[in-house]
């Protein structure tokens, strides 16, 4: 995969606005480029032919082109010496956002866009996009300026995959000079109904035993990670209960939450954005990264 560009989608939305700024600060975090992309499409029925004349294609373009420059204008008031270009394609914004992304370092969206209305929690698009990204995707949750110097990461133990999770984790605390706190997440409702009699029978671990036994494993997991950023402080946790609801809350006091999402193979490849990404992607009060890993 190029590292040599971050890519954002841009419509002049609130939203997209708060997503280029975080894009061109991942870019020159990076000190890598940035390519702002927006998409243009024609509605139905343009003219009673069933095609779309050259002049009216011309007018579309001609926006579109207009509404790009002006992210990298935006871009450029606060980072002069950044690398910035733009993309305009034709098609569904979700579809052209992937293929600009195909080979980028990282792609940046915002939550909602243009025909979002204000109580969505995410748009179409951005799911789309989630749904069939080629690389890390942030979605760039939260408008708060206020700064946490802390990245949290979900760290599902039983995932070989949380090892590219934790890498792309470390890479950003890195970047930012921030703290890493990595968080796993154990669901202990069902085993409560009957821990007492097998706990007693000696055919079940005390929850205490359990957390001690994941501490540890989440410990040697963070350890070797973070071989490739020992000057990066951090924190492991474990805690007990719904994962979502926990880390949603951790990103109250955060300034992006990492979580992976399993890669899809076959026809359809993509991501599957898993019950813990969902509830983060729609309620974190902080920018959600989607790492995909097989």
């Amino acid at each position: 995969m190029s590292t040599t560009t971050v890519v954002v989608g841009y419509d002049e939305s609130v939203p997209s606005e708060h997503a280029l700024l975080m894009a061109a600060e991942e870019a020159r975090l990076r000190q890598v480029g940035l390519t702002v992309v927006h998409a243009y499409h024609y509605g139905r029925g343009i003219t009673p032919m069933g095609f779309t004349p050259p002049a009216i294609d011309e007018v579309y373009k001609k926006v579109a082109v207009e509404i790009a420059e002006q992210g990298v204008e935006h871009v450029r008031a606060r980072y002069p010496d950044l690398d910035v270009r733009t993309k305009v394609d034709l098609g569904p914004a979700a579809r052209v956002l992937v293929a600009a992304a195909g080979d980028a370092a990282l792609l940046v969206v915002g939550n909602r866009g243009r025909g979002g209305f204000a109580g969505l929690l995410l748009g179409s698009v951005s799911m789309r996009v989630l749904g069939s990204t080629p690389c890390p995707v942030i979605v760039a949750r939260g408008e708060n300026a206020e700064t946490h110097d802390r990245v949290v990461v979900a760290v599902d133990i039983d995932d070989p995959g949380c090892a590219d999770v934790l890498a792309f984790a470390f890479d950003e605390a890195a970047r930012r000079d921030a703290e890493l706190v990595a968080l796993h997440v154990w669901d202990d409702d069902q085993r409560l109904i009957m821990e007492q009699n097998l706990v007693a029978a000696g055919l079940l671990k005390t929850s205490e035993e359990i957390t001690v036994d994941l501490d540890e494993c989440l410990s040697d997991l963070v350890s070797h990670a973070r071989t490739r950023h020992p000057e990066v402080g951090y924190s492991c946790r474990i805690a007990a209960g719904a994962a979502g609801k926990i880390l949603v809350g951790e990103s109250e006091h955060a300034d992006l939450v990492v979580a992976g999402a399993r890669r899809r193979h076959g026809a359809q490849p993509g991501l599957r954005i898993g019950p813990v990404a969902t509830t983060l992607l729609h309620h974190a009060g902080c920018p959600v990264a989607v790492v995909p890993h097989s």
